[in-house]
């Protein structure tokens, strides 16, 4: 080692030599086989299973279809975790998989697992197994200003909006704002006057305040949806 370290001190031009060809290599590689991205990529491992089960309350899309699903698919080897919601009309079913097993071949065993369920409700329609897909994010983009929070809502909404026709950017997240709520607020001595309490007051906007699919009828030229939408 010590005779190496001489020879370079004796000669530096070999030294200077070699730190120049390790960087036009170095600068070669990077320019044409070297994989860059400004924001690191994951590789995808989520399995999104949802069912449509129209006029279904979230107790009977629980006990029809998501416990029937999360049955079949428990056993499958590479899925490291699953986590359901049952709502109403949709059981969605979104499982992780570990990142050293194939996407693909788990992805093909669950569907097989859910097609292979034959006590679905009659109504219910066909499941659909989607594997995630590997997304690159583009930027982080934050609009600020001395303005209400409904107003910079309404702006990010128009830049999302912007960003979505120009054909590049497939999808956009916005966040930084809570949802919207609606406050109901009664007089106590309104209340009083009229003989109405409080929960006849809670109850009567929680059963008016509904979207409920009833179904659909089919003729032979069409199909009709009959849903009562009253949700605000």
């Amino acid at each position: 080692m010590r005779s190496i370290v001489n020879f370079f001190v004796r000669y530096p031009i070999w030294a200077n030599g070699i730190i120049l060809v390790v960087g036009i290599f170095g600068f070669i590689s990077y320019s044409l086989n070297l994989k860059k991205s400004f924001f690191p990529e994951r590789k995808p491992n989520t399995i999104s299973v949802s069912v449509v089960y129209p006029g279904a309350s979230p107790e009977e899309v629980e006990e029809g279809v998501t416990i029937k699903i999360e049955e079949a698919i428990k056993g499958i080897v590479g899925i490291d975790e699953i986590t359901s919601t049952s709502s109403e009309n949709l059981a969605n079913i979104n499982i992780k998989t570990f990142d050293d097993y194939d996407l693909e071949e788990v992805t093909t065993e669950v569907k097989n697992a859910v097609d292979r369920i034959n006590s679905f409700p009659v109504s219910a329609e066909p499941p659909s197994v989607v594997k995630g897909k590997s997304l690159s994010v583009a930027m982080f983009l934050g609009i600020k200003g001395d303005v209400s929070l409904m107003a910079l809502k309404k702006a990010a909404e128009q830049v999302e909006t912007d960003f979505l026709n120009s054909g590049i950017i497939t999808q956009v997240r916005l966040s930084g704002f809570p949802s919207l709520e609606i406050s109901v607020e009664v007089e106590e001595e309104v209340l009083r006057r009229y003989g109405i309490r409080f929960e006849q007051v809670a109850n009567a906007i929680r059963f008016n305040n509904r979207d409920i699919s009833g179904g659909s009828i089919k003729t032979q030229d069409e199909e009709i949806k009959i849903r009562a939408n009253s949700k605000q």
